[in-house]
């Protein structure tokens, strides 16, 4: 049996992959325990996973497609919409679960130890889960307005999506240190990801944004991941240049100064939480 020795003195700026390997069945249950728990004790249970998308979708396209019949260059609106949603949820819902993951476990990571990095990687599989589900609900929508899935979008989906994750992941290790000690973060982030809906194109089309805003527009990382899943969907152009990889380099530094945060941060949560 090895014995881990924890000093709150020392600070490592990394953290231990090859414990991470060691506990990897950790990841695995823990995933598996949300998602039971996410369900239980609901009548429709699962059910949920797709109710809850459908139910956004039928609002927007009855306010913003029929009502105010936002501009789509052509697309049919709840495919448009329901294609750059999926991502953006998958973004939001991961940057509040690895937010939350430390606060969330306080009980568990108080009296046993393991890689605390497990539960910020548990927290970004399991939303997978439901993000898998609504693919599929859009997949059989596009099929319905004629857009059937393609080679690009079976290859490049899963890509993009764990692309995606690794943003949202980066944007909540950051709120993870924050939020152990100030727990206003949480609610503040959550506020803030609400009103990046209405920065990012997904109500609308991106050639709505004024000409000389939109290299600021694009700067968004997830201007990309939306405008990527709707070339993947529907084949919408999409227009490559040199603010991609400026947003892709931003978001690498992000999520890596993220870990280097957590790893330094994670051993003294206990005591501050």
């Amino acid at each position: 049996m090895r014995v881990k020795v924890i000093n709150a003195g020392r600070r490592s700026y990394l953290p231990s992959f090859s414990e991470v390997l060691d506990h990897r069945e950790l990841i695995v249950l823990f995933v598996d325990r949300h998602i039971k728990s996410r369900y239980r004790q609901m009548a429709l249970g699962i059910a949920w996973a797709l109710l809850e998308p459908l139910f956004q979708l039928l609002l927007m396209s009855i306010v913003f497609g029929f009502l105010l019949r936002v501009n789509t260059n052509g697309y049919p609106y709840p495919v448009y919409v329901f294609a750059a949603l999926i991502p953006w949820q998958h973004f939001t819902r991961t940057a509040m679960s690895v937010t939350g993951s430390l606060q969330d476990n306080l009980t568990l990571i108080s009296k046993v130890y393991f890689p605390r990095i497990i539960l910020p990687i548990a927290a970004m599989a399991r939303e997978m889960f439901d993000t898998a589900i609504q693919l599929a609900i859009l997949l059989i929508l596009a099929a319905l307005y004629g857009y059937y899935p393609s080679l690009k979008l079976m290859l490049l989906a899963p890509v993009v999506l764990i692309a995606i994750s690794l943003a949202g992941a980066g944007l909540g290790l950051w709120a993870t240190a924050i939020v152990v000690r100030f727990r206003d973060v949480r609610p503040a982030l959550s506020i803030a990801l609400q009103g990046g809906l209405y920065l990012t194109p997904i109500l609308y089309a991106a050639s709505v944004v004024p000409q000389n805003l939109r290299f600021l527009y694009q700067l968004n990382p997830m201007y990309w991941g939306v405008e990527t899943f709707r070339w993947l969907l529907i084949d919408q152009p999409l227009v490559w240049d040199w603010t991609l990889p400026v947003s892709l380099m931003l978001t690498a530094i992000m999520t890596a100064l993220g870990i280097v945060i957590f790893s330094i941060n994670e051993r003294t949560t206990v005591d501050v939480l």
